[in-house]
């Protein structure tokens, strides 16, 4: 139980490390094809900023799906039915995060 509790935690850390890494990179790619332009990046950021929605929608959707996802699963364990094994929890983990990550990009799409 220990070990899978400290691999869950390693890959949740493992994903989000790589979540910003590609975004901190694109961010840097985008910077540098601005500069080439002959467009000065710091002018933009307050503009860009204002335009979009919110990050916080985004990321408050995708963590109420995950939620969803894990009540489901407690409720399935509390009465026995979670059958089909080890992957039906993270067939349903997955299911809810994919679902609300569509509906996120839905509800915020400019």
């Amino acid at each position: 139980m220990k070990s899978e509790l400290f691999f869950l935690f390693l890959s949740f850390f493992l994903f989000m490390f790589l979540a910003w890494f590609y975004y901190s990179r694109a961010r840097h790619k985008e910077r540098l094809m601005l500069i080439e332009k002959g467009i000065n990046p710091d002018n933009l950021s307050s503009i860009q900023k204002q335009a979009g929605p919110p990050l916080g929608l985004k990321v408050g959707i995708v963590i109420i799906g995950l939620s969803i996802g894990l009540t489901i699963i407690s409720v399935l364990v509390r009465f026995n039915a979670l059958g089909g094994g080890n992957a039906t929890p993270l067939a349903i983990i997955g299911l809810s995060l994919g679902v609300s990550l569509v509906i996120s990009n839905r509800y915020t799409k400019s």
